[in-house]
């Protein structure tokens, strides 16, 4: 039967797909076994029917939807063409003689693996169309913009509306291979997979965060949601913004004493029920800075929840810079300066709601004396008494005589130390609503919320405050640099510690003409950790390793293999002693929850600990700090409640406890009959071991120079110690003999053995130089300087090697 043929005016039928015009050539039609027809490029495109049948030969026809079989493997050759339809394609002659456009990329459909998210996060995704960067976007700080368009429900926010974009850090989620030969991933794909990447605390943070947002609709800046750049990450957290912050209050003309007093008195209790409704959403912050909180356009007092996370990030990067303006309670600073890189989350219930009334304490101080450098920094020079003293002071003297009064007490106790003994928010708040209103009602509805909240988040040690922290250690070898001034021929005087440390690394420096030269010494890395290395010790034949993540590692000091790991501390371990007697050997860790551990050492190595008990159960002074041991069977513990107690090692009862440090006892050590204790008071004390009576103290009067002890080491009449502010300290005879910065940070670790000394710290530096001793003068030369990848955090010298700790829970050898 003859076919007939088209008019020539007749338009080609078109793949219903692509809508490309089919010809003979390149886009033939093809029949599928439903008995639809599409080109054979089109059917290459399909993916398969499921996600798991990705190996299978079908796909899902897009017109009806059934699965039917399809050979990939032979191609849409393998599929009979339509020839109907080839019939009624025009004669070459009147064919097109421009070549039909590639199909466009099709969007991805949302991934299985997503579909809950989706659900979770529907009302969180901002449409792409917001574009609301602006500023020249930075992978760490805030950037600013305001939306490109009109947004509907939920968000109902105006083109033009500013707002803050804080980054989250993600890492691009590339899709799939076969995926990416046939789609284009859509705008809510991206943000979904870059949510996907974030790890499960991350998620349920940032959910969190959004949800009581908008609970919150009044007390905080909302959180609109997240956004992505079509550029790819970071993906961006965007906020309301408000331009004007309490902090340019300070900048204000005063006009009326009384009335900017009672102008701030309401400022002050909007602030109050800002944590008060943060609290009934079990959310603590941490810190506090005046910056956090803004103005809205009648003159409300808002919480940025973008600007106190960049804040928080600050706080991690650099805890004591005085530039980062926030207000940290004293408990929440001990628990970062544990942390070292400020990233454990594990704050055992010392953060909570006290914590965050102290951080709002120095904010209603700051907006009421108007002096922001009062309340800032309290813990950099001189007790805590006397800051709170002089803040307490100027805070009586600003309201002298006004109608807030009253109120200098009430704020003068959320200042206390202890937090058991801070004012509650809701008592702050009825105290200036009393005395603003001059009314006998003062409920606040809020409060019983609050108590029953018994779990609380922290945003500063939460995992968004601690993205885009320098965390990349690369396990690389370690660098030896002599420093300009040494001498070469001191390597070789003696064959000392360092001596075999450098031969020992196959790299004799003996040959370098040029004391300027550099010598670099492969090291060999102990990886076991998964937290930062907080001791190190050597006894019957093993080396120890404690770390926060609550484990001792056993390693063979033969040839360095991991040998056990030592597991039943419930906090992180702070301390780790050795001890090696005649019939057997101990090991004996401390822990940040008051816990001794004492573990018998032979070659079986049991599981289970020898003993254990706990110093106190008053969370004030939870923790043991240091360890110590003496040949006449005692163990020294130092810990926060200023104090050092003796335990006998034969039945582990307490038989003495030491006074005489005003802060925490941070270090011990035992040498020459003598018990050495190191500060934060900034002293070192000296104990008979025979009688544990005191025997003398070494400090240094200068002026400006008190700074907490890190570490002390003690060799024949000389002792070493090492502070928070990058110094260190030689003693000689008890008498102060060198002192002088060595580093810009804190310096963790020192070691004095023979006549060499190894200190090392924040700088992640190992310096090693030898003390010259003569009858007039004490020298140190420097030797040589060893760069590491990450903070230096405990330093051993054993059998000519240099065993160092590091913050990233490497150990080097």
């Amino acid at each position: 039967m003859a076919t007939t043929a088209p008019p020539e005016d007749a338009e080609p039928p078109e793949c219903p797909v692509c809508l490309s015009p089919f010809d003979a050539a390149s886009t033939v039609p093809r029949v599928l076994p439903c008995g639809h027809s599409l080109c054979g490029p089109c059917i290459a495109a399909l993916p398969p029917a499921s996600a798991a049948a990705a190996g299978a030969s079908s796909l899902r026809c897009p017109l009806c939807s059934q699965c039917v079989p399809f050979a990939r493997a032979l191609g849409p050759s393998s599929l009979p063409k339509n020839l109907a339809l080839l019939a009624l394609l025009p004669s070459p002659s009147h064919a097109l003689t421009a070549t039909a456009p590639p199909p466009r990329p099709r969007p991805l459909p949302l991934h299985t693996a997503h579909s809950r998210l989706l659900s979770r996060f529907r009302h969180a995704v901002l449409p792409e169309s917001a574009s609301p960067l602006r500023s020249e976007p930075s992978p760490v700080h805030l950037a600013f913009g305001s939306l490109d368009s009109d947004l509907g429900a939920p968000w109902f926010c105006a083109r033009g509306r500013p707002v803050s974009l804080l980054p989250i850090e993600t890492q691009p989620v590339p899709p799939a291979k076969q995926e990416a030969e046939f789609y284009r991933p859509s705008h809510v794909v991206r943000v979904l997979a870059a949510i996907d990447a974030l790890s499960d605390a991350a998620k349920e943070e940032l959910a969190g965060l959004i949800a009581s947002s908008a609970r919150l609709a009044r007390l905080v800046c909302r959180l609109y949601g997240v956004w992505m750049s079509p550029n790819g990450p970071p993906l961006w957290m965007v906020s309301e913004r408000h331009p004007r912050t309490v902090s340019q209050l300070f900048e204000e003309e005063i006009i009326s004493t009384e009335e900017t007093v009672v102008q701030t008195g309401f400022l002050v209790m909007e602030a109050c029920e800002v944590i008060i409704g943060l609290h009934s959403e079990g959310l603590v912050l941490g810190c506090l800075g005046l910056d956090c909180f803004c103005l809205d356009q009648f003159g409300h007092c808002l919480l940025d929840l973008n600007q106190a996370l960049a804040l928080c990030r600050g706080v991690q990067a650099g805890p004591c810079s005085n530039s980062i303006r926030a207000f940290i309670a004293p408990e929440v600073a001990a628990v970062l300066g544990d942390t070292l890189r400020t990233k454990d989350c594990d704050f055992d219930g010392l953060v909570g709601c006290s914590s965050d009334i102290w951080s709002l304490g120095c904010v209603l101080v700051a907006l009421l004396t108007r002096d922001e450098q009062l309340v800032a920094g309290w813990n950099s020079e001189g007790l805590y008494d006397d800051w709170e003293k002089e803040v307490v002071t100027r805070l009586d003297a600003s309201l002298l005589g006004t109608i807030l009064e009253p109120l200098a007490a009430v704020i003068a106790s959320c200042l206390r130390y202890d937090p058991k003994c801070r004012a509650e928010i809701a008592d702050v708040w009825k105290c200036i609503r009393g005395l603003l209103t001059k009314s006998g009602d003062v409920t606040l509805a809020p409060d019983d919320e609050v108590a029953a909240q018994k779990s609380f988040r922290c945003l500063l040690l939460g995992e968004l405050s601690s993205m885009f922290a320098d965390s990349s250690a690369v396990e690389s070898d370690d660098k030896t640099q002599l420093p300009q001034g040494a001498d070469d021929n001191s390597l070789n005087q003696d064959h000392g510690s360092i001596d075999g440390f450098l031969n020992n690394r196959g790299n004799d420096l003996s040959g370098i003409d040029d004391p300027q030269s550099a010598g670099v010494f492969k090291s060999s890395t102990l990886l076991a950790h998964r937290d930062c290395v907080t001791g190190l010790a050597v006894g019957g034949g093993f080396l120890f390793s404690s770390s926060y993540d609550k484990t001792i590692n056993v390693w063979s000091l033969q040839d360095f293999s991991h040998v056990q790991c030592l597991k039943g501390h419930e906090h992180k371990i702070t301390a780790i002693v050795a001890v090696d007697n005649d019939s057997h050997s101990l090991c004996i860790s401390g822990d940040s929850g008051s816990g001794i551990f004492v573990w018998h050492v032979d070659s079986t190595l049991k599981e289970e600990p020898l003993n254990k008990w706990y110093e106190h159960n008053d969370w004030l002074y939870r923790g043991v700090n240091c360890l110590a041991v003496s040949g006449t069977g005692y163990l020294y513990t130092g810990s926060r409640d200023k104090s050092i107690k003796a335990w006998s090692l034969e039945d582990y009862s307490l038989r003495c406890t030491m006074t005489g440090h005003k802060s925490t006892v941070s270090c011990l050590v035992v040498a020459s009959g003598i018990l050495y204790s190191g500060s934060w008071d900034g002293t070192i004390r000296l104990w008979w071991l025979t009688d544990h009576t005191p025997l003398s103290v070494l400090e240094d009067d200068t002026a400006g120079s008190i700074a907490p002890v890190l570490s002390i080491s003690a060799e024949a009449n000389f002792v070493a110690s090492s502070y928070e502010n990058g110094y260190f300290k030689i003693w000689k005879n008890d008498m102060l003999v060198k002192s002088e910065k060595l580093q810009n940070g804190a310096v963790y670790a020192v070691k004095l053995s023979g006549k060499w000394l190894y200190t090392g710290g924040w700088d992640k530096v190992i310096n090693i130089q030898e003390l010259l001793d003569d009858e007039s003068e004490v020298e140190l030369q420097d030797v040589a300087s060893i760069t590491c990848d990450s903070i230096i955090t405990s330093i051993l010298p054993w059998d000519e090697r240099l065993i160092v700790g590091l913050s990233n829970r490497d150990i080097k050898e």
